[in-house]
């Protein structure tokens, strides 16, 4: 042995042998891996992965239909990777980037894991419907539902920012919208209900929601006033004193024409209109802006507003005379006939005065001249006429007017007047032998023949004349004057 190893032609021979052993093993080594990775490959069918539409410009279209929404894939990939693979591993892509409205076939693409490849896809297109869409603009209707506390009162909802709504929906379907509709809930509250955030929905014409309908803000802010029972009534104002001679108003705006009275309810529905205020005109000294705290009725709890501002305009009075002013005849009984005898044609003509604008527009129409005849017996009567004009027009002069009004029992003969044979009695007087002026002897002597005290002065400003029961006091027992001697 040990001659073999001092022997170097052996050892060459030995080293050469071991070489070429050691890369056969190398070799043989790198041709196993592919024979072993090959039978590591696989390939997989995956059932109803969805179609995932993507690039559609919302604002514009919506995706009516999708047909098919899944499909079946088949991929190839290490057994590791497949193993684990879901219907939600793998995405389809259906491109709408470049669609519009109507019916399109659009091939689909897929989103894969790395390492897996596509073998097939089934179906490889889809078929979609695109409708346009429509976006209009709507009021919103705020509706309260239940009832507040006892003795309180809701008012109109206010809706903040604003009470309009976008309600976007296919060009088809817009029709449909009738109305956008919210309710809110008051039931026992006793206090105004605020910032009160309320769902928006889009109904019909026979109230049926629409489910379809996107709408931009889909809800809003409310606000619901409750409050004790109030009552919304007209402002009046009562006039009096009289502005220097030679002034007029020429016009006294408030800065509200309604005033809302609170309290309890028995007490508001006595009230037709709020007339507590007074304005003496004769402290009046300038045009300009007056206010006038509102003074709150009897029973009331508020009035809103509590101050009310007047414009008020002064002028040079002017004068004007009104022709024709009819007369009219009122407190007619159903057995008497009341005939206006003086003046003729039943009309009278009358001055008045007041500021140029207001007395350029004045009609006749505008004036009205009353005979009241109430309680007066048949016969001839002078009765003083009520003279009712416009705010801030008066007449010109303070006297008072009569006319000679007929009263005539019903289907019978006219009852006349004896003819003036020099001792006659009172206008109206009683039934004596009448002195030497005619006065009625056991009648009434005063002018009108006692018929009572009349109403007020006619002429105050503003048509405030009030006398309209000047014939309602006592007569004297004569019907058309004495029968003189």
């Amino acid at each position: 042995m040990d001659k073999w190893l001092n022997n170097t032609n052996a050892i060459k021979i030995a080293a050469l042998l071991l070489g070429i052993l050691l890369w056969a093993v190398v070799h043989l080594d790198e041709e196993a891996p592919p024979n072993k990775v090959s039978t590591l490959v696989e390939t997989k069918v995956i059932d109803n992965v969805k179609i995932i539409p993507t690039g559609l410009d919302e604002q514009r279209y919506l995706l009516n239909s999708l047909e098919p929404q899944v499909v079946r894939i088949q991929v190839r990939g290490q057994r590791s990777l497949l193993s684990s693979a879901t219907p939600d591993t793998f995405r389809v892509n259906l491109d709408l980037r470049d669609v519009k409205e109507g019916t399109h076939t659009i091939s689909l693409t897929t989103d894969l894991p790395y390492g897996l490849q596509l073998v097939a896809m089934e179906p490889s297109a889809a078929v979609v419907e695109v409708e346009e869409l429509q976006t209009k603009e709507f009021d919103v209707n705020i509706t309260t539902e239940g009832t507040p506390a006892d003795g309180y009162k809701a008012g109109t909802p206010i809706v903040q920012p604003s009470n309009r709504v976008h309600v976007t929906l296919p060009t088809t379907l817009m029709p449909n919208v009738a109305s956008v509709n919210a309710v809110i809930n008051i039931e026992g509250v006793s206090a105004p209900v605020k910032q009160k955030r309320v769902k928006l929905t889009a109904y019909d014409k026979a109230g049926r929601a629409i489910p379809e309908a996107v709408l931009t803000p889909p809800t809003l802010e409310v606000e619901v006033p409750v409050t004790r029972p109030f009552k919304t009534v007209p402002l009046q104002v009562n006039f009096v004193g009289d502005l220097p001679a030679g002034q007029a108003i020429a016009s006294f705006e408030p800065n509200v024409h309604q005033v809302a009275l609170y309290g309890p309810q028995s007490e508001l529905d006595k009230l037709d209109f709020y007339d507590s205020i007074q304005v003496d005109v004769g402290k009046l000294k300038q045009s300009g802006t007056m206010s006038v705290k509102l003074p709150v009725p009897p029973n009331i709890e508020k009035i809103e507003p509590s101050v009310v501002q007047f414009d008020v305009k002064i002028v040079d009075a002017a004068e004007k005379e009104l022709t024709n002013v009819p007369i009219a005849i009122s407190g007619e009984s159903d057995q008497l006939k009341a005939t206006l005898a003086e003046p003729a044609g039943g009309q009278l003509n009358l001055k008045v005065i007041g500021a140029p604008e207001l007395l350029n527009a004045l009609e006749p129409d505008d004036v009205q001249l009353i005979a009241n005849v109430s309680g007066l017996p048949p016969g001839n009567h002078q009765v003083p006429l009520v003279v009712n004009l416009p705010n801030f027009v008066k007449r010109a002069d303070s006297g008072k007017i009569y006319a000679t009004v007929l009263l005539e029992e019903v289907d019978s003969t006219p009852v006349t007047a004896p003819p003036d044979s020099g001792n006659k009695g009172g206008a109206d007087g009683g039934t004596g032998n009448g002195g030497p002026d005619g006065a009625g002897g056991s009648g009434s002597d005063e002018p009108d023949g006692g018929a009572g005290k009349p109403g007020q002065d006619d002429s105050s400003d503003g048509g405030n004349e009030t006398g309209g029961d000047a014939e309602s006091g006592k007569k004297g027992k004569g019907d058309s004057g004495g029968t003189g001697a």
